[in-house]
């Protein structure tokens, strides 16, 4: 038998459902499929969120409602809807009429897919771990691809409508969490990959002061590649000629591919559309996050390039938690055909073409010299192949996370505003996205130390509780739930975190190293890092 309960809202009432997980055996509400904006359909594609309409009457809230239209990773299928902006609501207590219950922490859980897929739903963020440490999840969805970034850099669409969607449900929250007994005067916003940079979005947008309150982010930074799509306006043309359309005007463009079928427009944004000097990427950006032109009456999520608002100190300065993995790339090595000795002769054939364009270096950089000094540092000048595999991996993941989140932690730091807490994740354990994508190199991998926390239905969650699985993720858990109570993720030492997890400092460049045991040390990946800042030094110069 289903126990319901209900909630008052500011749109109307709730109906959700009492939970028991089969993981903790605890148990806690649910409040699912919850509108925290009006649907973007129609005449609202490719707009910013519009505040939810209310209700009338009892809203059932026990079903998940659809990701944004998207190719599945998993299934590889077009799937989803238009009709996406929703969030779940999970919480171990409901407040009480008769008496006044203390407001719980909140966790803002926004979810990773590279911009292009994921879902705030249970089947890849599972609420069982972190409800079960007293906190309160809110998980929204929000737009992607296509119909959340696409921008033609000016008025028809200035873009960003994702991270806007973020923002709307971040709202939402502050409106409506505490009638599920969260605070919206401790709200703490947490991702891994695509949502660790939007954690990093958030710092730096001033549509977001004052939303939250800590920050947490695994496995991405808003410094990665990836995160920024560099010529939105000339892929958005390029798509609108794709689809059929050639004109030159913004705003019959927009006007067009509103009247597009929303697979066919997912289908239509691939590599093709990218300029010739970028289609050869290993991380192609199709539509991600972008600047922004001012547009009287439209707010500016992202008013400069993120670099400058992390260097001029115009950024949220909240407590932030910013980490990455060991071997970052190790689990896309099957994504990206890796394995293919073919795939590996064209890297090295065309290692310029594939490189150059993810680092982002200044256009009158002498490029030659640059690959130069990869081949030399990664791959001691020999050949990519084999025996230099590793090499490749490693630089790789420099490239595409551990550069940024160092670089992000840096520029954080360095105005002391607000603490800043550094982590590697090292544990190689069987709790592992390379036991999604099969691989077994060795090392942790991209979000490796999330999945530990969250509860994915692709991965088994069920580890021996003497494990170091299981001992790391008691470490996380009770780490986060101390930083999202107190923005001090090790406010004491005791048995089970016998370290205290300092901040990151330009005189104490300190990481808390996330192996079997915890250990603090100093700068993270040194050499690497140095390789990195000397390059884009010289070649700004």
């Amino acid at each position: 038998m289903v126990v319901t309960v209900t909630v008052d809202v500011v749109q109307g009432t709730l109906r959700g459902k009492e939970t028991t997980s089969s993981v903790t055996g605890k148990t806690f509400y649910s409040f699912c499929g919850v509108p925290f904006a009006k649907p973007p359909i129609g005449p609202l594609r490719f707009k910013d969120a519009k505040p939810p309409e209310p209700w009338t009457g009892v809203r059932d809230a026990m079903t998940e409602g659809q990701m944004c239209t998207q190719l599945s990773v998993m299934e590889n299928v077009f799937a989803g809807s238009e009709d996406c902006l929703y969030l779940n609501v999970y919480t171990p207590q409901l407040p009480k009429s008769d008496a006044a219950s203390p407001l719980l922490p909140v966790v803002f859980l926004i979810h990773g897919g590279g911009f292009v897929g994921g879902s705030g739903n249970s089947d890849f963020h599972g609420p069982d771990f972190l409800v079960g440490e007293g906190l309160v999840v809110v998980s929204p969805s929000y737009r992607v691809g296509v119909l959340g970034f696409l921008s033609v850099d000016g008025p028809a669409c200035p873009g960003n409508m994702g991270l806007k969607d973020q923002v709307a449900a971040l709202r939402w929250t502050q409106q409506n969490v505490a009638k599920f007994g969260g605070d919206p005067n401790n709200v703490t916003i947490m991702g891994a990959s695509a949502g660790a940079a939007s954690v990093h979005y958030h710092l730096l947008s001033p549509m977001s002061k004052g939303l939250f309150h800590q920050a947490a982010g695994s496995s991405g930074a808003v410094l990665n590649p990836w995160a920024l799509t560099p010529e939105p306006r000339y892929m958005a043309f390029r798509l609108g000629e794709v689809l059929g359309c050639t004109t030159k005007d913004p705003d019959e463009l927009v006007e067009y591919l509103r009247t597009v079928d929303h697979i066919e427009l997912i289908k239509a944004a691939t590599k093709d559309i990218l300029p010739d000097f970028e289609k050869e990427r290993l991380f192609p950006c199709i539509f991600t996050p972008t600047l922004e032109v001012e547009v009287e009456g439209i707010e500016r999520f992202l008013p400069a390039p993120p670099l400058q608002l992390l260097e001029e100190g115009h950024f949220n300065a909240v407590p932030t938690i910013t980490g990455i993995a060991m071997e970052e790339c190790a689990a896309l090595i099957p994504f990206l055909d890796l394995t293919n000795p073919e795939i590996i002769a064209k890297i090295d054939c065309l290692f310029d073409k594939i490189i150059l364009p993810d680092l982002r270096l200044p256009e009158k950089c002498n490029a030659g010299k640059v690959i130069s000094k990869l081949r030399h540092f990664y791959f001691k000048d020999k050949p990519i192949n084999k025996e230099t595999f590793p090499g490749l991996v490693t630089m790789l993941s420099d490239i595409t996370f551990a550069t940024g989140a160092n670089f992000t932690v840096k520029k954080l730091a360095q105005h002391g505003k607000a603490p800043v807490y550094q982590y590697l994740f090292a544990l190689d354990g069987k709790l592992s996205g390379k036991t999604l994508f099969k691989t077994d190199y060795p090392g942790a991998t991209h979000a490796d130390d999330f999945v530990h926390f969250v509860v994915s239905k692709f991965l088994d969650p069920v580890v021996p509780p003497d494990s170091p699985e299981a001992i790391t993720r008691a470490r996380l858990l009770k780490m986060y739930s101390d930083f999202a109570k107190t923005g001090n993720p090790t406010p004491e030492v005791s048995d089970l975190v016998p370290v205290i997890w300092k901040p990151h400092t330009a005189s104490n460049p300190c990481y808390l190293n996330i192996d079997k045991e915890l250990s603090l040390k100093t700068n993270l990946f040194e050499d690497r890092m140095t390789f990195w800042e000397e390059i884009y030094k010289s070649e700004s110069n």
